[in-house]
């Protein structure tokens, strides 16, 4: 078949922004996005700079915007993502600093963050004597886990990213859960408290954009639920957090809705708390300013149903 790649082309030393260039080529009916690439830099542009490497899906190298979705172009066969005049464009994914054309700088966003949650097992005997028996169940959550090609998709999808590029990101996080939920590891409170810091897991606003864009279907966004619920169990994270939680509960289960007033004043420590009361000022100016207060902490009104909820908790708590 005949059909056109529209490829974007960025040269840093020249431009401040990539331009599409067209290439028409003929392919095999059941050739990938990858192969039609490697087939244009072969005959027609030597200089065009992409990553690729395995052209099975087991690397994650060759992750790509295609027809404007973050798709792994290795495994993506022009047939299918081919408009109507048989055209497809190529472009570099979003949030990683493109070194040329869409070969992506992976070095800041990727293989740091990767290094920064040290996803290694650290056993609690270096040299052990004895094998170390792991649970069938375990090893096939940790299989699925291990899946993971790197391809960065759920970053590229990941909300909070957007925000702040320094949040470690649902990628980095998956890797880190790998070792966490090993029991072989000896380090997991300690990898709890380090992922509980700044800019680590509870820095995800759980959109599920991450488990929405994973090709392996590993689920990174629940990954990142069960880091947290791991965390709070061996009491890591911040004094905040676990006011926070709590305090979310607490109020759901005695007037059958959430609380504002009493979880902001609880997530910083409770009313006791003056310095922390004292900084969330700015951001009540503005919720009053703009009309939004919710209405005051001993004012909260019950919701009908809310001795329905409250048997719910009763249940699960009952079953703790």
């Amino acid at each position: 078949m005949e059909v056109t790649l529209k490829v974007n082309r960025y040269d840093p030393a020249k431009d401040a922004k990539g331009e599409l260039q067209d290439y028409t080529l003929e392919v095999d009916e059941n050739a990938t996005v990858l192969d039609a690439m490697m087939q244009v830099r072969e005959e027609q542009d030597s200089t065009l700079a992409f990553r690729g490497s395995c052209r099975n899906g087991f690397c994650g190298d060759c992750t790509m915007r295609i027809g404007r979705k973050t798709r792994v172009a290795c495994c993506t066969p022009v047939s299918e993502v081919a408009n109507d005049a048989n055209e497809v464009t190529v472009e570099p994914i979003r949030l990683i600093n493109v070194s040329k054309d869409v070969l992506l700088d992976m070095e800041e966003m990727v293989y740091k963050k990767y290094q920064a949650v040290e996803p290694w097992i650290e056993p609690t005997e270096p040299q052990p004597e004895r094998e170390h028996k792991v649970p069938n169940e375990v090893i096939q959550d940790l299989r699925k886990v291990m899946s993971c090609t790197m391809c960065w998709l759920c970053d590229e999808g990941c909300t909070s990213i957007v925000a702040d590029r320094k949040f470690v990101g649902p990628a980095a996080l998956t890797k880190a859960y790998r070792v966490v939920a090993d029991p072989r590891d000896s380090r997991t409170t300690e990898r709890l408290h380090k992922l509980s810091e700044k800019q680590g897991m509870w820095d995800c606003c759980h959109c599920f954009e991450a488990s929405e864009h994973c090709p392996k279907e590993i689920d990174p966004t629940e990954r990142i639920f069960a880091l947290r619920n791991r965390a709070i169990k061996v009491g890591a994270g911040t004094r905040n957090v676990v006011g926070h939680y709590k305090s979310f509960a607490a109020s759901v289960k005695a007037k059958g809705w959430l609380d504002e007033t009493r979880l902001a004043i609880d997530t910083e420590g409770g009313l006791l708390n003056i310095k922390g009361q004292l900084k969330q000022l700015p951001l009540a100016w503005k919720a009053l300013w703009r009309g939004k207060i919710p209405k005051p902490y001993l004012l909260h009104p019950k919701r009908p149903g809310a001795d329905r909820i409250k048997s719910i908790f009763r249940i699960w708590e009952s079953k703790k």
